[in-house]
This record gives C-alpha cells, sequence and structure tokens, in this order.
C-alpha cells in the first residue's frame, strides 16, 4: 500500500498493481561448468583370504588309525598328518608280492616247454603278459602303502580337523583344512562389476582400510584379474595384495577398498561451493535461466579437491550459482554480479 500527500493535508491511500511492486532479487555470482579427464576412483568392499590353502586327503580309503595335529596347530609342509590302520593295506600289498612270485614260475616253466616244442607260442606269450599284470599290481599296491599317510602339502595353520581317529574315510576325502597365514600368504577379494573390472589393470594402486583397525591405510596394488565372473554374484574378482604391517589378519574379515585406474574418465566439473547439499551420490545446485534460479539434481562421481565430478543432472548448463546459492529456491528472481 502507499500514501499519497494532498493540498488540504489529507491522506489517501492507493493500491498498487501486483506488476508495480518490486521484486525480491538475489543476488549471485556463478562459475563456468568446465570437463576433465580424471582417474575414476572405484570404491568396492572385499574379504579377506589366504592364497595357501590345501585339503589333504588319502589316496584309498580305510580306517582311520592315527591323528597327529589338532585343531589350532601350525604345521610345516611335509608334516605327518595322520596314518590309516596298515592291516588291510599291507595284506593287499603282501597278495601281489606272492601273485607276482607265482607268475614268474609260470613263466618259467613255461619257457622251458617252449624250448622243448612242448607249450605253444601263445602259451608264452599268456605267462609273460601275467608277470607284467602281476608286477603292475605290486606296484598299486605298494603306491597305496606309500599314500596310506598324509603329509601337509603346505605350510600353515590347521583351521579345521574334518575326521577323527577310528573314523572310516574314503579316498579323497578331505580330513584337515590346513590355511597358510604367513604375511606373504594374504590377499584381498573383491567383485568388480564389467565396467569398473574394464578400467583396471595389474600392478595399479589401491588404498585398504579395515573396520578392526581405524586409520589405518595399507597401500596395495592389484595382482591378479579373473577372466571368469563369479556364477552366484555375476562380479568379476581381482585379487589385491595385502600386506598385515605387523597387524593381526584373519581369513572373512571385511576391507574397504580404493581402487586408482590409470584410465582416465571425461566428467563434467564444478566447484565444491556450487553444492547446495549432498547425500551420497546425489546432490543439489542452482543453474542461472531466463533471469531466476532453477534447481538441479545432480548425480556425483567423485570429489577431487575443490571439484565435483559430475555423472549427470548437468547436461547442455554451461554455469552453475556459487556465491548467494545456499539462500536460493527454485524460480527465485536473481542477478547475476560479474
Amino acid at each position: 500500500m502507499a500514501f499519497l500527500a494532498c493540498g488540504d493535508s489529507e491522506s489517501k491511500e492507493v493500491a498498487l498493481t501486483p506488476a508495480e511492486k518490486p521484486l525480491n532479487v538475489f543476488y549471485v555470482r556463478t562459475s563456468p561448468v568446465t570437463t576433465s579427464g580424471l582417474n575414476d576412483v572405484i570404491h568396492v568392499t572385499g574379504v579377506i583370504q589366504s592364497d595357501t590353502e590345501a585339503k589333504p586327503s588319502f589316496k584309498t580309503g580305510g580306517v582311520i588309525a592315527r591323528t597327529y595335529v589338532k585343531e589350532g596347530d601350525y604345521v610345516k609342509k611335509g608334516q605327518l598328518l595322520a596314518q590309516l590302520d596298515m592291516t588291510e593295506i599291507e595284506a593287499q600289498a603282501n597278495q601281489a608280492k606272492l601273485a607276482l612270485e607265482k607268475a614268474k614260475r609260470d613263466l618259467q616253466r613255461v619257457e622251458n616247454l617252449y624250448r622243448d616244442s612242448i607249450a605253444t607260442l601263445e602259451q608264452w606269450q599268456n605267462a609273460s603278459t601275467a608277470v607284467d599284470m602281476a608286477n603292475k599290481s605290486l606296484q598299486i599296491a605298494e603306491f597305496n602303502v606309500a599314500y596310506s599317510q598324509i603329509h601337509s602339502p603346505v605350510e600353515g595353520k590347521v583351521i579345521s580337523q574334518l575326521m577323527e581317529e577310528g573314523e572310516i574315510t574314503g579316498p579323497g576325502v578331505p580330513v584337515y583344512y590346513i590355511m597358510g597365514v604367513k604375511q606373504t600368504d594374504w590377499k584381498l577379494v573383491a567383485g568388480l562389476t564389467d565396467k569398473n573390472w574394464g578400467k583396471i589393470k595389474k600392478g595399479e594402486k589401491a588404498k585398504v582400510t579395515l573396520d578392526a583397525y581405524p586409520g589405518l591405510v595399507m597401500e596395495c596394488e592389484v595382482k591378479r584379474l579373473s577372466d571368469v565372473a563369479n556364477p552366484l554374484s555375476g562380479t568379476l574378482d581381482v585379487e589385491l595384495s595385502i600386506p598385515s604391517k605387523d597387524k593381526r589378519i584373519a581369513a572373512g574379515m571385511l576391507a574397504h577398498v580404493e581402487i586408482i585406474p590409470s584410465i582416465q574418465s571425461e566428467y563434467t566439473i564444478i566447484p565444491v561451493e556450487a553444492l547446495v547439499s549432498s547425500n551420497g551420490r546425489t546432490g543439489i545446485v542452482y543453474i542461472p535461466k531466463d533471469g531466476k534460479a532453477e534447481k538441479r539434481t545432480i548425480q556425483i562421481q567423485q570429489f577431487h579437491g575443490e571439484r565435483v565430478a559430475i555423472q549427470s543432472g548437468l547436461e547442455g548448463v554451461t554455469e552453475v550459482i556459487t556465491a548467494g546459492s545456499g539462500f536460493l529456491e527454485d524460480g527465485d528472481a536473481i542477478s547475476v554480479e560479474k
């Protein structure tokens, strides 16, 4: 409302039209939107595993007579772990020896008869074959004797004893689960999407943190990339070396990984002060459009110092509002200060 003075000192109230009312204009500054190539940091969660694992078993079946280590024991490569009851196995070996001796005697008799033209060539050949077969049977029996014991194929710790003394085991049935626990045995396995897997290569650097040790950042590198997708998750595994740095590491621990690929990607870049708010990968900015502030929701790729790489939300935009953006609402009138 406005008041106009009259000559007779009377005042008169005059209403202004909406077009005559002054607008509430916000004065802002802007910064240009640019594009730049950035190392696209890949964030992923992985699991600590041992690169050295073994599940030793007997070559043949039988009754387990002795076990020499238990869960929690450390074993060396080649150390004796368990022994089968040898009663049946040795009897089979002795039986094979006797069969070989008989086959040799039979061959000798046939050879004598063959020289006297009493035995035929076929009989001599059959006797010779019988000796060869008996000899092979003895080799098999002696091999089973030799493998009636289990020796550790790796150096590590007995994580689990799967069978006990007195139990009957079969060929290839694991008796122990052994895992390497040296510093050089640990590895980190993480699943990547096809897009991220294609960005990295062997030898690239990564930063790893563990929930068990807050503040500890381990410098690692990619040592192996899987060539086959995990059938359960559909991701492609990447393996990283993981130095323990005198910290206790256990299989199954979760690790947070930042892999820095050498291949750069082109992104839209804005100053960090243009962000009015952000929540994870989503942010809010304002852009000038036809004298007004227009609110835009953007998808954030990563923060890079004082700059922000944007995945989407600013297509076709050349500048964003920086100074004064925190006071704006969508549609506010603005004046851009140069």
